[in-house]
């Protein structure tokens, strides 16, 4: 079974930029200010006194991003809360999907 290799955040926009120039293909540039980390991890978003189960999916020094079960209508601003860590954020909405979010940590 092969792995395959971690990149760095500058790796992996130059390769980006190599796909682009050489091949003419369309690659997403990472715009992010620090590297995201894969997770897959219970947590709970909060907001007037309900708690939603959701799935953390990817977290970062400045956000992450979760997944629901179901269409949900969020507040400007909400807790992030994963137990099993005993980290505590309060974040926002930066984009969404039909089931996944992106927040940004608020400080």
């Amino acid at each position: 079974m092969q792995v395959a290799p971690v990149l760095s955040l500058v790796q992996r926009n130059f390769y980006a930029l190599i796909l682009t120039f050489h091949y003419g293909l369309k690659a997403m540039i990472e715009q992010r200010a620090t590297q995201r980390h894969r997770v897959f991890k219970g947590g709970t978003i909060s907001f007037e006194n309900r708690g939603i189960a959701c799935t953390v999916r990817n977290i970062s020094e400045g956000g992450a991003a979760i997944e629901i079960d179901t269409p949900l209508t969020l507040p400007q601003s909400f807790t992030l809360s994963i137990t099993c860590d005993g980290f505590v954020r309060n974040c926002r909405a930066v984009w969404r999907n039909e089931r996944r979010i992106g927040l940004a940590f608020v400080q």
